[in-house]
């Protein structure tokens, strides 16, 4: 008596689909509900800061005197990403994270991330 299997490597790979599919889906869920709290979290004052943040599969970095809020838009599914990129581009966010305001605790940033994420890495560059 032996055992047939019909289409196991058709079923073992529309598994593995699923599955990145599904990963995928999570992370950007995930990505997009800490996009929200570190936006909501960022002290204003003219409100630059907080209209420049970016998420995406890229680094972008805003250039501009008013920020905008449809960077949500470019978070669509794109080859599997292994890392989803957020920014912000003004000058002085790295001060706001240190605390330099009273409207947000030190490492707001990081706190944000770190609700939906174990690994958080906050990097500054010159953009």
């Amino acid at each position: 008596m032996g055992i047939t299997t019909i289409n196991l490597r058709s079923a073992v790979s529309d598994l593995k689909k699923n599955i990145n599919t599904n990963i995928e889906k999570e992370l950007r869920a995930r990505a997009l509900k800490a996009f929200a709290d570190v936006k909501l979290m960022t002290p204003v004052d003219t409100g630059q800061a907080r209209n420049s943040w970016y998420i995406g599969y890229t680094e972008k970095y805003f250039k501009g005197k008013e920020g905008s809020s449809s960077n949500i838009q470019i978070l669509t599914p794109k080859n599997k990403p292994q890392e989803i990129i957020v920014t912000n581009g003004v000058t002085y966010i790295q001060f706001l994270n240190n605390g330099h305001s009273k409207q947000a605790p030190t490492k707001f940033i990081e706190s944000a991330f770190k609700k939906y994420f174990d690994e958080v890495t906050v990097e500054v560059t010159d953009g």
